[in-house]
């Protein structure tokens, strides 16, 4: 058993693969215009499906309010953490918390999706 994919709802799916491109994710249409797919550098897929399809499939589908999970992309250092947050703040996306060097050893910074979720950015110091 592995993790293979990781679905996210979205509001604007143009937005979700104009903010995913910046991390290395593709997201091309798979099945339809509705659900798009795109791989991580480990593999992992990362499916955008829109709110409409959501509801299609599940009609009782509510929006959640929060996030309840954080996507974290590790990066090779701390001068690409710098580097990648600054390009997604240039590109018009919102800032959680800017890198900084956590307790835990790592240059950290976080980042919100075109839908409001947490994604985080990270190296090893």
């Amino acid at each position: 058993m592995s993790l293979d994919a990781i679905g996210i709802v979205s509001n604007n799916l143009e937005k979700s693969v104009q903010f995913y491109k910046i991390f290395g994710v593709d997201l091309v249409e798979a099945g339809g215009p509705d659900h798009l797919e795109g791989k991580t550098k480990s593999g992992v897929r990362i499916m955008v499906d829109s709110v409409e399809l959501i509801k299609k499939i599940n009609p009782s589908w509510v929006e959640p309010t929060g996030s309840g999970m954080i996507l974290c992309f590790k990066q090779e250092s701390a001068k690409d953490v710098n580097a990648l947050f600054a390009t997604v703040i240039d590109a018009g996306f919102h800032s959680i918390k800017e890198p900084w060097d956590a307790f835990w050893g790592q240059r950290y910074s976080s980042v919100q999706d075109p839908d409001g979720n947490q994604i985080d950015i990270f190296a090893t110091l």
